[in-house]
């Protein structure tokens, strides 16, 4: 289970940012809103607090270890942001940032160099290029998303941000309870079959559904597929 992303302690939100609208906003107001017991680190060099919470500009400032980074800053920044949450303790990482693989050579560059640098150092990295990670079952809305939904048993991985936020809606107006909610977006480390085998074995979640657009390596995804469903329904 990945337990530091799907239930940290602590979240940093790197890029938190003061104006509405602005991704880094709306990952601190979701994680308020939805009730997040945990604490809540702003991370912003130009801001000393953000939606009444102290916000700092590294992490060595806070001086705490914390579980989760969610990095929201541009993309030339990432690497710096992403080195920034290891050193302060993360084990987990969400880069919901943009500009990587999904653009030019360069970006993919980046992108492996981040990958690299996680990866070295035990640390799980989600994205980039992606929604964020939401979990109904610890309160936690870690994404960029308008609504949180209500509590259910049907958990969701997507490539797809668009798509994750469809679902979203569909929920909302239907009044559907949904688990975990996780926007893979460029896979660059953890992709549809850790998520799959993630969920195979998550009590509150009944029922995996995906969407993907494509699969890493198709027999590692077969084998946690049947496994998977000897425990509960797939639908991908």
């Amino acid at each position: 289970m990945l337990s530091s992303l799907l239930y940290p302690a602590s979240i940093a939100v790197f890029g938190a940012s003061r104006t509405p609208g602005k991704v880094g906003y709306e990952v601190v107001a979701n994680l308020k809103d939805a009730g997040f017991e945990g604490a809540i680190v702003p991370v912003n060099p130009t801001a000393d607090e953000i939606l009444g919470l102290p916000c700092f500009p590294n992490l060595k400032a806070y001086g705490k270890p914390v579980d989760l980074g969610v990095i929201a800053v541009p993309t030339k920044m990432v690497r710096s942001a992403v080195d920034d949450a290891i050193h302060g303790g993360a084990k987990a990482i969400v880069v919901i940032t943009a500009g990587f693989k999904e653009v030019d050579e360069e970006g993919a560059e980046m992108e492996h160099e981040i990958e690299r640098l996680c990866t070295s150092r035990g640390v799980k990295l989600v994205g980039p290029n992606c929604l964020g990670v939401i979990n109904t079952d610890h309160a936690m809305n870690a994404s960029f998303a308008s609504h949180m939904p209500r509590a259910g048993n049907i958990s969701v991985i997507s490539q797809s941000g668009a798509l994750l936020t469809a679902i979203l809606d569909l929920a909302a107006a239907r009044d559907l309870g949904l688990g975990k909610l996780v926007s893979m977006g460029n896979k660059a480390q953890l992709d549809e079959t850790d998520f799959l085998t993630a969920l195979a074995s998550d009590e509150q979640t009944k029922v995996i559904v995906g969407y993907l657009e494509s699969i890493a390596s198709g027999d590692e995804f077969i084998r946690a597929a049947q496994q998977a469903t000897t425990h509960k329904p797939v639908i991908v």
